[in-house]
């Protein structure tokens, strides 16, 4: 382990899948999870935390998802700002909410060990994380059966505490080539695109930018081998016009749809560029989880300081 070699037992882990919705019975709605022992996960911890500070330099300012103290609440915010600062001077804005066909599953290993290699992370650390890649395997487990093991050429991990890092750092040669195109300023800051890891909004002023945007992402991404999904990747026209204008975006001649509503990172973003609708998914929100611990809030026999405690937990 002092060399960056790792143990066999350390590079194996179980894949189960997860429904992403209730009664999900097709493969596309499962979510693949990885199973690892806690010491793999420890030892991927503190790993994480000696290059995180490598890879800081390497990942633009619109990406948030490696920023200390920063989360999925700053790019929200970001976003509304723009939004709202670009239609205070009457420009609408085109968003593509871009998705990926099973983003984690298509890292290349041989693309990211070499992005790791430039950035001159210490070796030791740099040999963990090729052999904890390089010499992997894995087991699909199905209720009460597991597969043998098979050994994985390509692909990150859902559920290594590493994945989201090395998913940024894989996807952030893709983004670097939006930097001199056209997007919305503020501040006399160009902005076009806003990202929290793999979840990408493209931002323009108009329909032929986002085009051009979305066409340079699609083209560097099927590079990388990583495929957006026309199905899923959406357009939306945030406009104070009475109907917002029509917005017709293609991946390769696959259509995208434009939509008025889309939830982004866990937010509603409306095409009119108002909170209404956020807002009173929040109330409902909020009235569901009360409902939820009813019992535990107005219980005369737990103290005043456990509601609160636990107030706090769904606050949280």
């Amino acid at each position: 382990m002092a060399h960056g070699q790792i143990p066999t037992d350390l590079t194996k882990s179980i894949f189960i899948a997860l429904p992403k919705k209730p009664g999900a019975t097709e493969c596309e709605l499962h979510r693949t999870i990885s199973l690892m022992s806690h010491v793999t996960k420890i030892l991927l911890r503190i790993v994480m935390l000696r290059v995180r500070n490598k890879l800081k330099p390497q990942i633009a300012e619109e990406q948030c998802g490696l920023i200390e103290g920063k989360g999925t609440a700053n790019v929200i915010y970001n976003l509304r700002v723009l939004i709202e600062r670009a239609l205070e001077v009457q420009k609408d804005v085109y968003l593509c909410f871009i998705d990926y066909t099973k983003a984690f599953d298509r890292v290349r290993h041989d693309e990211i060990i070499m992005q790791l290699e430039q950035l001159n992370i210490d070796g030791k650390d740099f040999r963990i994380i090729k052999n904890m890649y390089c010499e992997q395997t894995a087991a699909m487990r199905v209720g009460n059966e597991t597969s043998s093991f098979q050994r994985i050429k390509r692909g990150v991990r859902q559920g290594c505490v590493l994945s989201p890092d090395l998913l940024s750092l894989y996807s952030e040669t893709i983004m670097q080539n939006l930097e001199n195109c056209p997007g919305i300023k503020v501040g006399g800051y160009n902005v076009n695109n806003i990202r929290y890891a793999a979840d990408t909004v493209l931002i323009a002023e108009n329909k032929d930018d986002l085009q051009k945007l979305l066409n340079i992402v699609e083209e560097k991404s099927r590079k990388k081998g990583l495929e957006l999904n026309s199905k899923k990747t959406e357009v939306m026209v945030i406009s104070r016009k009475q109907e917002p204008p029509k917005c017709d975006i293609f991946i390769n001649d696959a259509k995208l749809k434009q939509r008025d509503k889309f939830k982004y990172l866990g937010t509603i973003i409306t095409s009119d560029g108002r909170n209404n609708n956020e807002i009173a998914a929040r109330i409902a929100q909020a009235k569901t989880n009360f409902q939820k611990i009813r019992a535990v809030l107005t219980n005369k026999h737990i103290s005043n300081q456990t509601r609160k405690r636990v107030l706090q937990c769904y606050g949280a």
